[in-house]
Formats: C-alpha cells, structure tokens, sequence
C-alpha cells in the first residue's frame, strides 16, 4: 500500500480557507462523510480535536497531520487540503501550515498509524515537493505529485 493507494482526487481540497485548526478539521472530517469514508463526523471530528489539543499536529516547514489513534474505520483513509493562507498547528518550528493530510486508520493496525505518519512526514520533506504541492492547479495534479514523489518507497503494510 502507499499513501497515493489511499488518497483518492474527490479527497483533496485546494485553496479552502479558514482561520483555525478546527475549522479545518471540520471540513476534512465532512468531505469523509460525503465521500461515504466515515459514518459520524460530529464523533471524528471530536477525536481529532481532543488528539490536536493534546499535541498540536504541525510538524513544521507548513505541513500538518491531524490524525487520532487508529479507530472504527474500515480502510486506512487520509484527506489532502491545501490552504489559502496558513493556520496554527502548533508546529515545532512555529510556523503555521498549508499543507494538511488528516489521516485515520482502522481499529487493530498501530503499526500501519505510524508507518503512514511517518510515510508523510518523509514525502513532505524536501522543500521541491512541499511547492509543487502549493503550486498544484488540480486535485490530480496533487495525485500525481505524490505518486511521483512515492514511486522508490517501499509498499506499507498493516
């Protein structure tokens, strides 16, 4: 599995904005819900916020990963937003974030939680990617940036 396997285009947004982190948690939750990836959005929604108020999410140069622990879900699933202007994740850098991926994973597979973390985290870390990503017109244009980058990485599994 790789991330591009997850991703699907009708779960990326572009040029969304908003002011806070939970604004931005709220609408990828939702487009979950109208994409049928989860049942309960007031529920994620909540287990996302109580997880970024715990730690903040932002691992610095403009990306965050909101996510909570590996819960109800059927499949691995992750959102792509990118926003207008950048909002406060609380990163290590004390940046704000443009870059988002909100990722939640099935009940039972902690290991599968970590490796796509970290599996973000290491395709957000060369600064080209990270603008092709903000320079990106289209949702397949995001699609086809990550599998390009992803194309050498080993396939995930649970």
């Amino acid at each position: 599995m790789k991330l591009h396997n997850i991703l699907k285009t009708d779960r990326i947004l572009l040029d969304f904005s908003a002011d806070k982190r939970e604004t931005v948690i709220e609408k990828l939750v939702n487009v979950l819900a109208e994409t049928n990836g989860i049942a309960d959005p007031k529920e994620v929604t909540r287990l996302v916020l109580e997880r970024e108020n715990e730690v903040g999410t932002g691992i610095g140069y403009g990306v965050a990963i909101p996510h909570t622990e590996p819960g109800a879900f059927s499949d691995p699933l992750i959102v792509f937003c990118r926003l207008k202007t950048g909002v406060n994740f609380h990163s290590p850098d004390g940046g704000t974030a443009r870059l988002i991926f909100l990722l939640l994973t099935p009940e039972n597979t902690p290991a599968l939680h970590v490796r796509l973390l970290a599996r973000i985290c290491r395709l957000m870390k060369p600064k080209s990617v990270r603008n092709d990503l903000l320079e990106a017109e289209t949702p397949q244009d995001v699609a086809n940036i990550i599998i390009r980058t992803e194309a050498d990485f080993p396939e995930l599994t649970a």
